[in-house]
């Protein structure tokens, strides 16, 4: 039998610690020098192991930042690029609150896997159907990754941008869809008359190498919109 080469032997053993769990979704792993020190082999060893790890959806590298434990959970990813789209801006209108750049708060560095000096575009906007507001969006993107972004691009699918202008290719997301009541600010924000339950969608959106791109928070009113998803 052939024997296996180091780098092979490198990335079972990571391998086999990603799928233990013993690193968690979006947990960076140690650096390459850590490794090969831990494992008592070369860097250029540990970099064709963990080549191999991207190359089957394991990690992902984010340049100036190291290399991270993607979602690999079989089959709760795979789904079309429009589904990553709650809405269909084929049908409803999008009306600009706010657009800008700004250092990202403890969460959005959390869910994105940056830093205090990793800039982030901050854009809030509704999501109308006529004269009805049907939604709140809260949407925070990389500077770094998503270049360039116009106001007009904001007015419907960002995706669409992205793909088309920017030439990066849009993969999958994590969803968790929950419900709250209005507070102060949502009902405002949504023009409610008083506090009322209302969907929320909280989603981080992956390119095809592996980067996540968006985190974003929608706010929806149930009784104006409802979620509908083939599986």
């Amino acid at each position: 039998m052939k024997e296996t080469p180091k780098y092979g032997i490198v990335a079972n053993r990571l391998r086999q610690q990603i799928l233990e769990k013993q690193y968690q979704i979006n947990e960076q792993l140690p650096q390459e020098t850590a490794i090969a020190k831990s494992l008592n082999v070369s860097r250029i060893t540990v970099r064709k192991a963990l080549d191999i790890l991207v190359n089957e959806d394991l990690i992902y590298r984010i340049q100036g930042s190291g290399t991270f434990v993607k979602d690999n959970q079989p089959g709760e990813n795979i789904q079309s690029k429009r589904a990553l789209e709650i809405f269909d801006f084929d049908k409803y209108q999008v009306k600009l609150i706010n657009f800008g750049v700004s250092k990202p708060s403890q969460t959005v560095m959390e869910q994105m896997n940056i830093n205090q000096f990793d800039l982030t575009y901050e854009i809030e906007r509704l999501i109308m159907d006529g004269e009805k507001i049907i939604a709140l969006q809260n949407i925070f993107m990389p500077v770094k990754i998503i270049q360039g972004m116009q106001m007009d691009s904001l007015m419907g699918s960002i995706y669409e941008f992205i793909e088309k202008e920017l030439d990066l290719g849009v993969d999958s997301a994590i969803r968790t869809i929950s419900s709250e009541i209005s507070n102060d600010e949502t009902s405002r924000l949504l023009d409610l008359a008083k506090p009322e339950p209302l969907l929320t969608v909280e989603q981080r959106s992956f390119l095809d190498n592996g980067q996540i791109f968006e985190y974003a928070y929608t706010y929806i009113r149930s009784s104006q919109f409802s979620l509908h998803e083939s599986i």
